[in-house]
């Protein structure tokens, strides 16, 4: 498991946990499929999110906000990864 998908699944894991939920229960609160929260937990993510996250980590800087609308990934899994947050 690479680093980014130990970290979504330690984000994950702790709203999991904040919440009470269950791995159905997260994918409803956060308005994906448990499929999509599946592949999430296996590394797979747009492409946008493999490519904007790390830069953005890299040199600390906020998402721009088109980046908010490209994918759920960047939308749901940003703000929970503590990556600066998505210009207004």
């Amino acid at each position: 498991m690479d680093e980014l998908t130990e970290a979504v699944n330690l984000a994950l894991d702790r709203v999991k946990s904040e919440c009470g939920l269950n791995e159905g229960q997260l994918a409803a609160h956060f308005a994906v499929s448990r499929r999509l929260l599946h592949r999430w937990r296996k590394g797979t993510y747009s492409k946008a999110f493999r490519i904007i996250i790390p830069q953005t980590v890299l040199v600390n800087t906020p998402l721009p906000p088109a980046w908010n609308e490209a994918a759920a990934d960047i939308r749901i899994l940003a703000p929970l990864l503590a990556i600066p947050h998505i210009a207004s």
